[in-house]
């Protein structure tokens, strides 16, 4: 039986080199090679993506010039017309078999309507990471937990037929963490999202506390721009800045149970980066507490 058209969107900005590899990722999928297109839709870079794209034939290359990644996501989708979109980054590098253990999870009887992979992250050099490294592979993408408990999938891996993207809408504007956005409106149109844990890509560690501390700011800057939307946010917010200057006790667990952990040693490297990245979390949130909130029609975004 004819597998379905996968359209696999992927939105980029300024990441030309490993846009490359994850194209070539893409190429290696198992998943047969006429029954996928492929999308690339830049947000603007400094430069053009013409020799990249000239490495890939029939990858189609997109502009959309309003920011942020689900912006350009939208576009791709619009642009295309497969059953089955598949939602990855230009610094992913999906595993071989990524499609064809993540299509069959949406198969009639499954019960499951959005699949969200998993993405395991990894050192430049895994026989010596560095902290920031260490750290990112134990907490870089929590997806098992992010599907579980806060019931959206990580943007870097979805799968999604078509009629269920259509049905819950597109992909809100660069202010908002987009994907936990649209996976609890999902969630809320009555939608299961499920976990997949073979439908793997790869994504390389952040490699140092400046690098992990761009990404503090800009989710802080996404979730507070997300619950000003709703009511009494400032108080709420406040509570949430008190919980996360509260000692971290549950990922404390998590570090000394981590099976990406070796010894002792990498345990209390993690640990100590832990504290430096979640007291600088609640030092970003309460600075974000009466910083402007940018309106609705504000294409601002913080890469």
């Amino acid at each position: 039986m004819r597998l379905p058209l996968v359209d696999i969107i992927i939105p980029h900005l300024n990441d030309h080199d490993r846009l490359a590899l994850c194209l070539d990722s893409v190429k290696r999928q198992n998943y047969p090679a006429d029954c996928i297109t492929v999308t690339v839709v830049d947000n603007g870079s400094d430069q053009p993506l013409d020799a990249v794209l000239a490495r890939f034939p029939g990858v189609r290359g997109m502009l959309e010039t309003r920011r942020g990644c689900g912006s350009a996501r939208n576009h791709g989708v619009a642009a295309s017309s497969g059953t089955i979109l598949a939602f990855t980054d230009s610094d992913c590098r999906p595993e071989p078999d990524w499609l064809i253990k993540g299509v069959p999870l949406l198969g009639e009887g499954t019960g499951i309507d959005i699949v969200g992979g998993d993405v395991k992250v990894f050192a430049a050099d895994e026989t010596n990471p560095t902290d920031a490294e260490l750290y990112d592979e134990v907490f870089g993408f929590e997806c098992r937990r992010y599907v579980r408990f806060k019931h959206f999938a990580c943007g870097a891996n979805i799968i999604v037929p078509r009629r269920v993207f259509e049905a819950v809408g597109p992909f809100r504007d660069g202010r908002l963490p987009e994907d936990l956005e649209w996976g609890r409106r999902a969630t809320r149109l009555g939608y299961r999202i499920a976990f997949g844990a073979e439908a793997r890509v790869r994504h390389p560690a952040r490699t140092s506390f400046a690098e992990l501390n761009k990404k503090n700011e800009r989710t802080v800057w996404h979730a507070r721009n997300h619950m000003a939307e709703g009511r009494a946010f400032r108080l709420k917010w406040a509570a949430y800045t008190l919980a996360m200057a509260s000692p971290p006790l549950i990922k404390t667990v998590m570090v000394l149970t981590s099976p990406a952990l070796k010894g002792s040693g990498q345990r209390w490297r993690v640990f100590k980066t832990l504290l430096r990245v979640r007291y600088g979390r609640a030092a970003a949130m309460a600075r974000y507490l009466f910083a402007p909130i940018p309106a609705a029609n504000d294409s601002s975004t913080k890469e």
